[in-house]
This record gives structure tokens, sequence and C-alpha cells, in this order.
């Protein structure tokens, strides 16, 4: 689809710190997160709803999500939990028209520290992008401890 940025990004016109990649997903880590490790998994299909999907596409999706948040706790990422956030649609607060899954690593008592950043994805607004040194050393942390 024109104008996708996360097509043009699993299409590589657009850089990303690179966690996984197939022929089906891709999965990098989020330039705005909400928790130091937080990753995207982007189908490479395009589709704004995940019922726009084929089923095994779906399913690979949270498979491959499975996978990185093992890597991720390895890496020390989530070691206390991770929430799995998929936002289908605008009306839930989808601000990238493309389907894609965030795995974010959580610590003991970070709901404080993160209800700012989680106010600012809501609204559209980001803030300050991460520098993609420090993403891409954290993409090359998590990937050295996936099993896939």
């Amino acid at each position: 689809m024109s104008n996708c940025l996360f097509c043009d990004i699993t299409q590589k016109k657009e850089a990303s710190s690179i966690v996984y990649e197939d022929e089906r997903c891709m999965a990098i880590m989020d330039i705005f997160p909400l928790g130091e490790g937080h990753v995207l998994v982007l189908p490479k299909q395009h589709g704004v709803l995940i019922s726009e999907l084929d089923i095994s596409i779906q399913t690979h999706l949270f498979a491959i999500g499975s996978q990185i948040v093992e890597a991720q706790r390895k890496a020390g990422f989530g070691i206390k939990g991770t929430n799995f956030l998929l936002n289908d649609g605008k009306a839930a607060n989808q601000t990238v028209p493309h389907i894609h899954l965030h795995l974010i690593p959580r610590k003991k008592g970070d709901f404080l520290k993160a209800i700012p950043k989680l106010a600012l994805h809501v609204t559209g607004v980001f803030g300050k992008a991460t520098k993609r040194e420090t993403l891409d050393r954290h993409a090359a942390l998590i990937k050295q401890h996936l099993a896939l």
C-alpha cells in the first residue's frame, strides 16, 4: 500500500532496527518505546485490521511474538512481565493504519513512569525518538537470544 510507514519499513524503504524477519513478517524495535526493549511485529501483508489477514499469518504473528518475548527476557528485558498489545483499528487507538503486535517488556513498578509515554502514543504525538544506536544495540541483544 502506498503511504504506509510499516509497508515502507517491511519493504526496507525506511530504516529500522530489525530483530527478526521471514517471508511473512518482520519484527523491529519501536522507535518510540513504551519500555526498554519494546518490539513491534509487523505482517508484510498490509492490513489495517487483524481480520484482513489470513488466519495463518495471524497465528504466525503471535507465534513469532512469543519467541521474541522469550528472547527479550533472556536479554534482560521484561523479566517480570510483558504486555502483548494489538490495537485493532482506529477506535482501538491504532495510530499507524497497519496491523502490528507490540511486545512491551515490563518492570515491577514501571506503570507510573509509562503513563506519560502511553498518553502520547494514544494521542498520536510520540515525543522524542530513541537513538538508532540504542535501538540497534537492543535489537542485537534480543536477536542473540532468539531461537528461531
